[in-house]
């Protein structure tokens, strides 16, 4: 007995210590990893790694403070998880609030100069049917597009111009070629698309199973393999190119937008290093100072009411100035889509009853024709969207900032669209620029 009565209390407490279980793991390994952890504090080795194994679990974080680098908090402090995917590094972004799940996606594009007249015409119908087949699955939130100009890497210089027979006045020359802004700061196009789904409806998730984030994580990447990557095929991303974005892919991304001056040649952003260090939102509340430029983010809240031809965007991204272009897509039930258009409807005749005495102005006759179209696309069964655009504007200077917003402006005017400042919601509005799911 006096042997036995030790030997059952110290099983007893394995057994309490071992078969709890937070959030899928027991307290022995918890307390394997926090001693680990507390011996990477002490040698300076506190880094994360990739595996399988870090499947459903948060892997690092995104913010635009220095200071609130607390899990994955994104300018105005929500929480965002970065969770691991088995999908070679790739994470997702996680809303536990509103139980919402997004894989970020970048690829390069097709030129779209140099497509034929049906290509351009596919790519366009693809994209209605991309948004088509997503409305269609369970689960899916929202689609969002970023066309990002960005500053990308300056170039080595050739090895020609360091050859010892190399004449000097070509050295000199091609000296004077690299100290050119264009070459020193070169700009380049970035896509990243982002796709969002609600977990609650995903099949083959469970809410109150250990494993759930790892189960989010594979259903989207099913998603992702079998239905969003070959869609992107159709609307002009090129075979190869499309890429499941990591922690790293990202952190670097906003450390890019907050920080262009020193982007070119930099090498990726530690786990360690803050993403931003500075965001400030101007006195005038229409403008934010991030690290090394400012910024500004416009609302487009009339498109263009004539024809335009498919591409006509690319006109209002060709300039060399960074600035990104973000399409957000919802979408509608045909129940909600068949309420909207019957209000609207009743509204126009409401006021045409008020106001029949006087012709109709350009916007009435704007909004009657928007109208007609939605009902016969709702005829021809394609599923109505809560379409959305955003642009952001980012310069060294504030009065290089007015030069740009002004060109754009008038950019915008002679496409027939208006755009409008994001006054008082810059902080919120450059966070639903990025490619987050925000």
């Amino acid at each position: 007995m006096g042997l036995n009565v030790p030997v059952m209390v110290a099983g007893v407490l394995v057994l309490a210590y071992g078969i709890p279980r937070i959030r899928g793991l027991s307290l022995i390994e918890w307390t394997w990893i926090w001693a680990r952890w507390r011996r990477r504090l002490k040698d300076g080795t506190n880094r994360w790694a990739f595996s399988p194994l870090a499947s459903g679990r948060p892997l690092g974080v995104l913010g635009l403070y220095g200071h609130v680098e607390d899990r994955a908090k994104v300018i105005d402090g929500d929480t965002r998880e970065v969770v691991g995917t088995p999908f070679q590094g790739a994470c997702y972004l996680w809303d536990p609030d509103k139980r919402q799940a997004t894989a970020v996606l970048s690829a390069n594009v097709e030129e779209w100069v140099l497509s034929s007249d049906e290509r351009k015409a596919g790519r366009a119908m693809a994209l209605n049917t991309m948004l088509k087949d997503l409305s269609e699955t369970d689960g899916f939130v929202e689609l969002k597009e970023t066309g990002l100009v960005l500053p990308g890497h300056t170039p080595p210089q050739p090895a020609y111009a360091s050859r010892a027979d190399t004449p000097g006045w070509a050295r000199d020359d091609l000296a004077d070629l690299w100290r050119m802004p264009d070459i020193l700061t070169p700009l380049q196009n970035a896509n990243y698309i982002s796709v969002s789904v609600n977990a609650d409806k995903l099949s083959g998730v469970d809410r109150h199973g250990h494993t759930e984030r790892a189960a989010v994580g594979v259903a989207l990447g099913e998603l992702i393999r079998m239905s969003v990557a070959p869609d992107l095929i159709d609307c002009g991303a090129r075979p190869g190119t499309i890429h499941w974005c990591d922690p790293d892919d990202l952190r670097y991304l906003v450390r890019t937008v907050a920080d262009p001056e020193h982007a070119a040649g930099r090498q990726p952003v530690t786990r360690d290093e803050p993403t931003v260090t500075w965001c400030e939102e101007s006195k005038e509340h229409d403008h934010l100072t991030l690290d090394s430029t400012v910024a500004r983010v416009f609302w487009v809240y009339q498109w263009p009411d004539i024809d335009v031809p498919a591409g006509w965007i690319r006109d209002l991204v060709t300039e060399r100035r960074m600035m990104a272009f973000t399409h957000i897509w919802r979408p509608m039930s045909m129940e909600k889509s068949e309420a909207e258009l019957r209000n609207r409807k009743q509204s126009i005749r409401q006021r045409s009853r008020l106001q029949d005495q006087r012709e109709k102005s350009r916007d009435e006759r704007r909004e009657e024709k928007e109208q007609q179209l939605r009902e016969l696309e709702q005829e021809a069964n394609w599923p109505d969207t809560d379409h959305q655009g955003y642009i952001a504007l980012f310069a060294p200077t504030l009065p290089d900032l007015d030069r740009f917003d002004r060109d754009m402006q008038q950019k915008a005017k002679n496409w027939h669209m208006k755009l409008t400042s994001m006054k008082g919601q810059q902080r919120a509005a450059l966070t639903t620029v990025l490619p987050l799911g925000i």
